[in-house]
Order: structure tokens, then sequence, then C-alpha cells
């Protein structure tokens, strides 16, 4: 093993230490909010938004009711099942980044974490958090009729695959119990969030890849809801 192996490898075991150290189970996702030191009760009137890396920068924004109906509208008409409603969620992920975006100076945000430096980028951390927040107000707003808001989850590249620890936005299937992961990182900010089965995404699920960048969506959540009329 050369000596760059033998870096690369300590510090995948350095970042899945740290990482699991701070992986817990938490009760809910307002638990998990306050173990971040924000506020667990959101509202489109005042909500907080994560950036530079670990949620160590946080702004409060709020949404314009011409904000709001931009990211209602990916709910009209009203999903008929529960399929239906992750692709409205998908879609409404990148309606909320975009406007957060430009409230918040993240518009540039490139997919992964490494992608891009600086003030303007998010980690998973951040991406996680900022997607559960967002789930939040979607349910509050009564437009989860077939989900609810769950507490991220994360997975350790030497237990579930991957080369990185990673962390989640999650939501629960209310009939089936299912787990399903709602992931902003893989896309630039604005971009719909990958949403497939939390048990898929533990073992190293990640969408294609082409040419080292990150394609649009091609899973099988995707490949089965794309099927379905809105």
């Amino acid at each position: 093993m050369t000596a760059q192996s033998n870096i690369t490898l300590f510090s995948i075991l350095c970042l899945t230490v740290i990482l699991s150290a701070c992986s817990h189970n938490f009760v809910s996702h307002k638990h998990y909010l306050q173990s971040k030191g924000l506020n667990p009760e959101q509202t489109t009137g005042s909500f907080e938004h994560c950036k530079g890396y670990g949620c160590k920068t946080i702004s409060a924004i709020s949404l314009s009711e011409q904000e709001w109906n931009a990211i209602e509208k990916h709910f009209s008409p009203q999903p008929q099942n529960a399929q239906q409603e992750r692709l409205s969620i998908s879609a409404s992920i990148a309606e909320f980044e975009k406007i957060a975006g430009q409230k918040t100076g993240t518009s540039n945000d490139a997919w992964g974490t490494f992608q891009s430096l600086g003030q303007g980028q998010l980690d998973c951390i951040d991406e996680s958090t900022n997607t559960t927040i967002y789930l939040m107000l979607l349910e509050q707003n009564n437009l989860l009729k077939y989900h609810t808001t769950s507490a991220p989850d994360t997975r350790l590249p030497l237990i579930h695959g991957g080369r990185w620890p990673h962390q989640t936005a999650t939501i629960i299937e209310t009939q089936t119990h299912e787990k399903y992961v709602v992931d902003s990182w893989f896309h630039n900010n604005a971009e719909p969030a990958e949403i497939v089965p939390l048990k898929t995404w533990k073992s190293g699920w990640k969408p294609n890849t082409s040419n080292d960048t990150i394609r649009p969506a091609n899973n099988e959540a995707y490949a089965n809801e794309k099927q379905i009329s809105p």
C-alpha cells in the first residue's frame, strides 16, 4: 500500500469515527434541530438556514406569499398516492433551494462537498438540516398527506458502503412506515432532491454519474414514478 493510500485510508477512518460519534438515534426531527442549536418550531414567516459546513453559519429567512405559492404549486393538482407525493416533494425542495439561495448567497452551491469551496458551499450536514426544515414547513402547511418528516440519518463508509460519511434528510410513508431519504446533496442548488428507500441509500447508493458530473436522477423511485400521471 502506498503512502498516499495510507493517508486516504487514515482520513476515512478519522471521518468515520468523528461522524459516528455525532450520530444519534434522534427521537424526532425537532430533537435533531435542537441538537444543532436550532429552533424546533420553524415557520414560513421565520425559519433558519444552514451553510458554512456543519451548520456553522445560520441565517433567519422568511417566505413571501408569492414565494410560498411557487412552492405550493408543486402539489397542485394534489398527489393521489405516496409515489406522486414523493415527486412533488422532490420538486418542492428544488424550489425552496432556489428561493433560499437568493436570500443566503448559496445559489451557486455545487453538488457534493468539495466541488466548490467558500461561503456559499454546503456540505451534507447543511443540506440535510435545511431539507429537514423545508419538509417541516410542507407538513405544517398540510401539503404532506402520505408522509411525515423524520430526523436525518447517516451512513458510514466502513459499515454502509460509499467513500465518505454522509447524512441525509428523511421522511416516513404513513401507510407502509417505510423510511425514504430526501437527499439534495447529490446535485447543484435548486435541482430536485433524490428520494429513494433508506435501505437502498444505506447500501452506498448514489445517482448515475458521467464524466465526473452528477446527472439527473435515474433510480428506482423515478423509474417507477415517472410512469404515474400527475
